[in-house]
């Protein structure tokens, strides 16, 4: 690394990965390899700039880097003037589901929402009244008209109206319209409640249509069967506020693999095939979706995503040879199969990570090249498989060897290396 990583940041990474989590900052520091798998997403990056749509699925061991690719490309999307969301999918959060799951998935999608100007999630108030700062701004440029006056309110109205109507065609649009020139007519008049009860909409906080039509005059509220078509909504919005489309990440979707009853989980991949088909049929717009998934998760024919034929014969590549592999990787399928980082990329990974600790505790690591060697060495010898090797796992445990190293400089680093 050219530059110093700043302390915090550094801090930050090493914290997180020794805990067995992805950072959220200073990805870009430690990031090794991958560069066929980034090139092909950030294709996908550039196709849903220009109005298209895109789901992925990265699928890899547990601790192979799926969640670390998946913040990699959130923070690069978000720099690149995208809204992005999160959200871990759990027992309490599926696709859909009979007790509520879908409109949970929902309601942290919104909660998560983040932009540049906002990357700690909570960015959904930032991006409404960022459209409308945008539409005033364009009336006084366009209109010669100042702030504060009748004039200027009636033509900021007006295409407010304008916006909101065109979006009148898609599914659910003009409920959802609707409520967005509410919250812009709150936000004039001063009327707060009117303001925070189109917000609590937007956020899927009601729970009964009777509700929304006394608060807002609509006969609509987000449920666990509309939920995605929100989602796209909120695509065309953002575009429309400014921002360049809507990426969303989902990960562990194993735990829709975990559902014990075979009618949740074809529920689920239904739904998960109805998002992959409205990409495939330009359904949506401005909106990427990436989803993580196990190996055994996605290809498990009883219980897996596979299971579920009219999705696997979708996403499944079918050149496999005899021997069940295949030759050569198309990155534009919609499976991007996450292999373990080579040794040479684990040296490198290793580097890094030694400079990090450097910068942060303020002293020169002992650990060169031969013992960045035998740290490897020993760690494969661990497995039997070389495959078996995760890379969280080797990460977490070079990390306790460098503490050890910083905190007993006194000690010969043969010493701290057999420790391992």
């Amino acid at each position: 690394m050219e530059n110093k990583v700043p302390t915090a940041i550094a801090a930050a990474v090493l914290n997180s990965l020794k805990g067995g989590v992805v950072p959220r900052v200073g990805l870009e520091y430690i990031t090794v390899g991958r560069r066929n798998e980034i090139s092909a997403l950030l294709q996908d990056v550039s196709i849903i700039e220009n109005g298209g749509a895109a789901v992925r699925f990265i699928e890899g061991r547990y601790g192979s880097g799926k969640t670390f690719m998946m913040h990699a490309l959130r923070n690069h999307v978000m720099e690149k003037n995208f809204v992005v969301t999160d959200v871990e999918l759990s027992v309490d959060r599926r696709l859909v589901g009979n007790k509520g799951q879908g409109l949970a998935t929902y309601r942290e999608l919104i909660r998560n929402m983040s932009t540049s100007a906002c990357p700690e999630s909570g960015a959904l108030q930032v991006i409404l009244n960022k459209w409308i700062s945008n539409v005033e701004n364009e009336v006084v440029q366009k209109d010669g008209l100042t702030p504060g006056n009748e004039a200027f309110d009636i033509k900021v109205s007006q295409r407010i109206y304008d916006i909101t109507n065109a979006m009148e065609s898609k599914v659910n649009g003009f409920d959802f319209g609707r409520v967005l020139a509410t919250y812009y007519k709150g936000k004039r008049t001063g009327r707060e409640e009117l303001q925070r009860n189109a917000f609590r909409w937007l956020c899927g906080e009601y729970r009964t249509k009777t509700e929304a039509k006394t608060d807002l005059g609509v006969n609509l509220i987000v449920t666990d069967e509309n939920w995605y078509d929100f989602m796209k909504l909120f695509a065309d919005f953002v575009v429309r506020a400014g921002y360049a489309g809507l990426y969303i990440c989902m990960d562990e979707l194993a735990n829709i693999y975990e559902i014990p009853s075979k009618v949740g989980r074809d529920y689920n991949y239904s739904r998960l095939l109805s998002i992959y088909n409205d990409a495939l049929q330009g359904l949506a717009n401005n909106l990427g979706i990436i989803i993580s998934v196990t190996k055994e998760a996605m290809e498990d024919p009883v219980k897996g995503v596979y299971s579920f034929e009219p999705l696997r014969t979708r996403i499944e590549d079918q050149r496999k040879t005899r021997e069940g592999v295949i030759p050569l990787k198309d990155m534009a399928a919609p499976i991007i199969h996450l292999s373990p980082l080579n040794p040479g990329e684990m040296y490198v990974l290793l580097e890094k990570l030694t400079q990090l600790h450097e910068n942060v505790y303020g002293y020169e690591s002992k650990f060169e090249h031969d013992d960045f060697i035998y740290f490897l060495k020993t760690e494969y010898a661990k497995c039997k498989n070389a495959n078996e090797i995760t890379v969280r796992e080797m990460v977490r445990n070079y990390i306790t060897l460098l503490n050890l190293s910083q905190q007993h400089q006194n000690k010969p680093k043969e010493e701290i290396l057999c420790a391992q």
